[in-house]
């Protein structure tokens, strides 16, 4: 699975996206963080000023942040204005795939939140989820090549993040 370039495809095109929908080749030569989430995850809405965050420090830096909504893997009952909605209160910017379930099961994933980063060269670089997984990636992102760690703002912080999991067994 390390080796597959990233299946952007596996989106659904009418499945609807928010904010702006990606095609493959805007990914092209870039290091691309797509963040798996539901609507009703806690722990992923607690991530979300940190990752808004990335989006202004690594964005001019080259990085392509996707969300990938993955609330409800029936087509039927996804609901793009709700997703809107939920975007606009938590204010996300980056562009939002609406997932039928099939890019998350390409991936294995099964835990949310998750993140998927991938290299400049669309091959998938680190997969990962649970509950410390935004440390991680906050990591990870730092050490990017080319990079310099930026003065990341609303970060979560370890004791945010511990209150969350306990929150959550």
């Amino acid at each position: 699975m390390a080796s597959t370039k990233i299946p952007l495809t596996l989106l659904d095109p009418e499945g609807g996206w928010v904010n702006a929908p990606v095609h493959v080749s805007e990914l092209d030569g870039l290091p691309v963080l797509l963040h798996f989430w539901t609507l009703d995850c806690e722990d992923c809405a607690a991530q979300f000023e940190a990752i808004n965050q990335w989006v202004v420090d690594y964005g001019p830096k080259g990085l392509k942040v996707i969300g990938v909504d993955v609330t409800h893997s029936d087509p039927e009952l996804r609901d793009t204005n709700k997703v809107e909605g939920f975007a606009r209160e938590h204010g996300l910017r980056h562009p939002i795939a609406m997932d039928d379930g099939s890019l998350a099961r390409a991936y294995g994933v099964d835990k949310h939140p998750a993140f998927l980063l991938f290299g400049p060269d669309g091959r998938l670089k680190n997969r990962i989820s649970g509950k410390d997984a935004l440390r991680r990636m906050r990591k990870l992102l730092q050490d990017l090549p080319g990079q310099e760690p930026p003065a990341l703002h609303g970060e979560v912080s370890r004791e945010q993040e511990d209150q969350v999991a306990a929150s959550h067994p």
